[in-house]
């Protein structure tokens, strides 16, 4: 049995660890918004370590007295600080990564624990891939489909008032599809307006002057060609989804990610890079 060192587990004091909400892909937020997790954690503890780095690895770092950065459980470390007065949390000490690394495994912890919203996964993938990398490139760093990748870029071209929709949950990443078609911000915002207003009386979007370019239900082609994708990776036992996907309920990058879950759990291999 071969002892694996990365992943070793030690209580540190939480005093010695340096937290940085700019650092950490979600942004700051709130004390209120874990204290469920607080609460959660105090009745089961702590099920998963936080991580960290040693300071020394930071190629600049003046922030005092500090002997680790904080990595990943930005939302634990507060829970249990704030909350919980913890002097000592359990951790686990990654070393010899590279700013970049860092800011790599911040995000993917995240994106794993689906601990993100859309906009906040697309805010984060651009801070880590400057601008002009190829999609390609950023859908298998991630192990992402490129439409995934796609799907964000697209919502950081909407107006700020329209991402905070999204955000929220009002808007699907379907809704955000819909709304690229509009070519003005005055446009998307008034079919985003239309949308959210038509799913709180039930309905979709089938009144006005912008209806036409409301399609959500896929064509015959499109679901031939995702039927044979499946087919082609021995997807099976997908049809609800895959009848919500047509529908127009679920987005392109939702049923992608049933499908990876599938593949992975009948060993069936899913190219993260295949476009549709």
């Amino acid at each position: 049995m071969k002892r694996l060192e990365q992943f070793d587990v030690f209580a540190l004091p939480v005093s010695e660890i340096f937290y940085d909400p700019d650092f950490n892909c979600r942004g700051n937020f709130t004390l209120q918004s874990v204290e469920d997790l607080s609460q959660s954690i105090g009745a089961g503890g702590l099920q998963f370590p936080v991580v960290v780095q040693p300071v020394e690895d930071i190629e600049t770092f003046s922030h005092g007295d500090f002997r680790w950065r904080l990595l990943a459980g930005h939302r634990r470390f507060r829970a249990v600080t704030a909350f919980l007065r913890w002097s000592e949390i359990p951790a686990m000490i990654r070393r010899g990564l590279s700013d970049r690394q860092a800011r790599m495994l911040n995000f993917t912890e995240n994106l794993e624990r689906k601990d993100l919203n859309p906009v906040e996964e697309a805010h984060a993938m651009v801070r880590l891939f400057p601008e002009g990398t190829p999609i390609r490139e950023a859908a298998q760093e991630l192990k992402r489909d490129r439409r995934w990748v796609h799907a964000r870029l697209r919502i950081l071209k909407l107006p700020d008032e329209v991402q905070l929709k999204v955000a929220a949950g009002t808007l699907s990443l379907v809704d955000v599809e819909i709304l690229s078609r509009f070519t003005t911000p005055e446009e998307q915002i008034k079919a985003a307006h239309e949308i959210a207003l038509a799913k709180r009386r039930g309905r979709r979007p089938s009144e006005g002057k912008l209806s036409r370019r409301f399609r959500y239900r896929k064509t015959k082609a499109q679901i031939n060609k995702m039927i044979a994708k499946m087919m082609n990776h021995g997807i099976a036992g997908l049809t609800t989804r895959s009848l919500a996907w047509a529908a127009g309920y679920i987005s392109d990058d939702e049923l992608d990610e049933e499908i990876r879950k599938v593949a992975a759990g009948t060993g069936a291999s899913f190219p993260v890079t295949e476009d549709r």
